[in-house]
């Protein structure tokens, strides 16, 4: 395996959206995890890149800025993962604007949803969970946690918040061509995140990826997180290569004690051609 292959994780989150390290933590847990190149891809938000900027520069490891956003496809949660991308773009801010507005539209109906199991001020309680981040669903099933409806965040989502469950509310994101159209607009590169992660069949993940790739999409993880197996790895580089998209690889990093650390992946196969190779003659936003 060629060396440079190794050190890069591209998908990882702060307390910024759902993390629970604050972008300065997550960078020195990195950088100590022998990260060399570290992307933050906080949920619809580029808040954390600034603070990620400073402590990468003083743990002299690279930041990529990046961002992952929610969307619908064909009834399905998608996340497009946008790299190297200019924060300020207008195009960007703007969609970024209307994704928070509908992730706290999304958190009131998740709240209402889930009102039956008796957690009074939920809403209130899952903002404060938040701490001014981006709400997400962990947030949620903190406080399922924290009242004692479940035992611990897995349960909250296996009962509650997972796929197919009451508290997973999808209808308000903006489709795949969207997302790809804020990210193309602020320079960077769209990456289908985890692939695997979808209930969707083979065929339905390769009109995925065909949908993508018509929308100009150009990569897709074919790495995410240390769960993988070899089988599933090769799949992954098997259909990258089939739709011409680069391959990105990351930890999908959020929690030190319930979550693989940054930088703890697979490797990518050298069949595929790293996302990295699309931005390296070009400095970094």
């Amino acid at each position: 395996m060629n060396a440079y292959w190794s050190g890069f994780d591209l998908h990882s989150h702060s307390t910024c959206s759902d993390g629970r390290l604050s972008p300065t933590e997550l960078v020195q847990l990195a950088a100590s995890e022998g990260v060399h190149t570290l992307s933050l891809t906080d949920h619809d938000t580029v808040q954390g890149i600034p603070e990620a900027r400073q402590a990468a520069e003083a743990a002299g490891i690279g930041l990529i800025a990046g961002v992952e956003i929610s969307t619908t496809w064909s009834g399905c949660n998608v996340h497009i993962v946008g790299l190297n991308l200019d924060i300020d773009n207008p195009v960007l801010v703007e969609g970024l604007k209307e994704q928070q507005a509908a992730r706290q539209k999304r958190a009131e109906i998740i709240a209402e949803k889930l009102s039956s199991l008796g957690v009074e001020n939920f809403l209130q309680k899952a903002e404060s969970v938040a701490k001014g981040a981006e709400l997400g669903r962990p947030h949620f099933a903190q406080v399922l946690v924290d009242e004692g409806v479940v035992e611990n965040m897995p349960e909250a989502f296996k009962k509650y918040l997972g796929a197919g469950k009451k508290g997973d509310v999808k209808s308000l994101w903006p489709t795949v061509e969207k997302a790809v159209e804020w990210i193309k607009a602020a320079g960077g590169v769209a990456v289908v995140a985890h692939p695997l992660h979808y209930k969707m069949t083979n065929m339905k993940r390769r009109a995925l990826l065909k949908a993508f790739k018509d929308a100009g999409g150009e990569a897709m993880e074919v790495v995410s997180g240390s769960q993988q197996s070899r089988d599933q790895t090769n799949y992954m580089a098997q259909l990258a290569k089939e739709y011409d998209l680069a391959a990105s690889v990351g930890s999908d990093f959020h929690f030190p004690s319930q979550w693989q650390k940054p930088g703890k992946t697979n490797h990518l196969p050298e069949t595929v051609n790293p996302v990295w190779m699309l931005w390296q003659d070009e400095p970094a936003h």
